[in-house]
């Protein structure tokens, strides 16, 4: 129940549910690493993650380094959904400092994949135009 209540209290508040529901973030997570290539899974140890997306592309793996998903027009790191997923990460706990957590991820929200992303990785996904600001949340495409 107290779920229920949390995830009403999210949409309340204009959040994605994944960013307060950690197993359809999970979910939704899976399904960009299995469709769509989403990762690596470790930035910090890629493997050979970087070449095979290149291949993918048809760019060199330079170029593809450059596709990341803080840098794509789907990524919302706006203030306004960084604050969802700080009050999602923090639930009812206060001791939690979800702002690091955010900030050290570099996390923001796939409006695409719909779940919590990672600024340095990427996915077949990725457009060009990124990321979105607060400046650009309620702007109408023409």
């Amino acid at each position: 129940m107290r779920n229920i209540i949390r995830l009403i209290e999210a949409v309340e508040k204009g959040c994605p549910v994944a960013t307060h529901d950690i197993e359809l973030n999970l979910k939704n997570r899976q399904a960009a690493i299995d469709d769509y290539h989403y990762g690596p899974a470790n930035p910090l140890e890629p493997g050979d993650y970087w070449k095979k997306a290149a291949g993918r592309w048809a760019v060199t793996e330079k170029i593809v380094k450059t596709m990341l998903c803080g840098n794509c027009a789907a990524f919302d790191a706006s203030d306004s959904m960084r604050k969802c997923i700080e009050s999602g990460i923090q639930g009812d706990d206060s001791h939690i400092d979800a702002a690091a957590t955010i900030n050290l991820s570099d996390l923001g929200y796939c409006n695409f994949l719909h779940f919590k992303c990672a600024g340095t990785r990427t996915c077949a996904a990725w457009v060009v135009g990124g990321p979105i600001t607060e400046k650009d949340r309620g702007k109408k495409v023409m």
